[in-house]
């Protein structure tokens, strides 16, 4: 009962709270330093699966020249359609191009077809390596002296039309709910401590963790609540699907935004005043925003720095939702990501109750 009290409180705070919060940025230069590197529009190191049908010396002299491009990183040889699918599902590759089985008898006619599959998810990347193929294709045909030029028949999958928003607005989804909950919980215990009012709460008989959840809780159910509202706006605004589970979607935003409540919390217990909190999650943010895979894929980036896309929860976050969003992804393939989430949120709310005891000890 006493645990709904300071809720209840929090609740009432956070709605009398009339300052408008204006975003600072202000990263050092090592994040400078960083997303250097990181936000980078450039497609390369593409990983792309080949099933050669025809396995004549035309068809191999074709797959040497992929080999060859400076854009494709990994070629990988596969013998059936089952293979190919699991492997762009689980975004091992970017694609798969299938050579028929007649193509070295039809090269240089107007029969002559090549067939590429791509990740419709990843709709700008997809873009950039079809025209990387068809340039490859062109070099190899007027190697060939073939008569008439290749054809090239693209499928994206999950994405046929490529259309932008289906693209952008899951990716929006998550990025607005992440900053929504890590500044309301940034501000929790801060706004207490410029009120006057951190005081009353330590000589309450209300222990550490119970200060913690109370200024958790609240956060949580106001970003659950807003991140319905964007997924209504997703939905019936801009036409983007849902083919996955609406269990799963809410079973992933509520984890989600526990760990990101977490960091925002251990933040609160850092900073003395609002502003220095704000200012920290900021720092917390950019990276978040960069190395996720939200505007750049994490493959683009520098191998040294893959690792630390790890460390962040909106890299999971965003593949969960892209997945519920544009294909129906199953409990298993979604499990691993939901776990490495919660651990996050375990890690970030229990560092947060530890300096908070710290803090008022």
């Amino acid at each position: 009962m006493r645990l709904f009290a300071l809720i209840k409180k929090e609740f009432l705070a956070i709605r009398n709270d009339k300052k408008s919060m204006f975003v600072i940025i202000a990263p050092p230069l090592l994040q400078i330093f960083i997303f250097s590197f990181a936000a980078t529009t450039e497609v390369k190191h593409v990983d792309l699966a080949v099933f050669d049908k025809d396995g004549s010396y035309q068809s191999r002299e074709f797959i040497q020249s992929l080999k060859g491009s400076n854009y494709i990183q990994n070629l990988i040889n596969i013998q059936n359609y089952d293979d190919a699918k699991k492997m762009i599902d689980r975004k091992k590759v970017i694609g798969f191009m299938v050579i028929p089985h007649d193509f070295s008898e039809k090269l240089g006619t107007q029969d002559s077809k090549i067939q590429l599959i791509l990740d419709g998810r990843r709709s700008n990347t997809a873009q950039v390596v079809e025209g990387y193929v068809l340039q490859i294709l062109m070099k190899f045909q007027s190697k060939e002296e073939a008569q008439s030029p290749l054809e090239i028949y693209s499928r994206y999958l999950y994405n046929q039309n490529l259309n932008n928003f289906w693209w952008i607005v899951p990716n929006l989804f998550c990025s607005i709910t992440m900053l929504l909950a890590v500044i309301l919980s940034a501000l929790s215990i801060t706004r207490e401590k410029e009120l006057g009012t951190f005081e009353q709460i330590l000589v309450s008989p209300f222990r550490p963790y119970e200060i913690l959840l109370g200024k958790l809780i609240p956060g949580l159910i106001i970003s659950i609540a807003v991140s319905s509202v964007v997924l209504l706006c997703a939905i019936f605004y801009f036409g983007v699907p849902i083919h996955g589970s609406i269990l799963m979607l809410y079973l992933s935003v509520t984890i989600f935004l526990f760990t990101i409540s977490g960091v925002g919390l251990f933040i609160s217990s850092l900073c003395k005043t609002q502003q220095q909190a704000i200012l920290s999650s900021f720092i917390f943010l950019l990276p978040s925003f960069l190395l996720s895979g939200f505007s750049t894929p994490v493959e683009n980036m520098p191998l040294w720095l893959q690792p630390i896309s790890d460390l962040i929860p909106l890299k999971y976050y965003i593949t969960l939702v892209k997945g519920i969003f544009l294909k129906d992804i199953s409990f298993a393939i979604a499990f691993p990501l939901l776990a490495k989430m919660f651990l996050l949120g375990i890690i970030s709310l229990a560092a947060a109750l530890i300096l908070f005891k710290k803090k008022i000890g």
